[in-house]
């Protein structure tokens, strides 16, 4: 036999219980928040930083390289030049891809290569690889 156990009011501590999972659930995760978050891609983490993209989205794009190739002369020519310098040459790389990312944004422990995470967005990075492993045609000036 199964007791109801009463309050004051004489509704039972299962229905207060309820009401307030219920009440919680909608103040900590509204509806709309979790199907909105249920339909997202997830995003691929590795080493701990979650990327956009597997793969270049930006490489052959004439105007990705281009953007790539002016964000490249601001930031890392200084080292870099356009066949290495203090820094290798890039453009003869064996990383490729979120590899060289890797690289772009943690820096190089025990070199001069700083990391650039959040002071270049990964969209910005990618453009700066795609101008790198473009042909050299796809690279002058207009």
């Amino acid at each position: 036999m199964h007791h109801k156990i009463a309050n004051s009011q004489g509704t039972s501590a299962w229905s207060n219980a309820v009401a307030c999972m219920v009440f919680l659930l909608g103040v900590l995760v509204p509806c709309d928040q979790v199907s909105a978050q249920a339909h997202q891609p997830p995003k691929q983490e590795q080493d701990g930083y979650a990327w956009e993209y597997a793969d270049n989205p930006f490489a052959g794009d004439a105007a990705a390289i281009a953007e790539g190739r002016r964000l490249y002369r601001s930031t890392c020519y200084i080292c870099h030049a356009d066949t290495g310098s203090r820094g290798p040459n890039l453009r003869r790389s064996k990383l490729k891809g979120q590899q060289f990312l890797k690289i772009v944004i943690n820096g190089r422990k025990g070199t001069q290569m700083p990391a650039w995470k959040g002071k270049l967005s990964e969209e910005e990075m990618w453009k700066i690889l795609a101008f790198i492993e473009a042909p050299a045609d796809a690279t002058t000036n207009p």
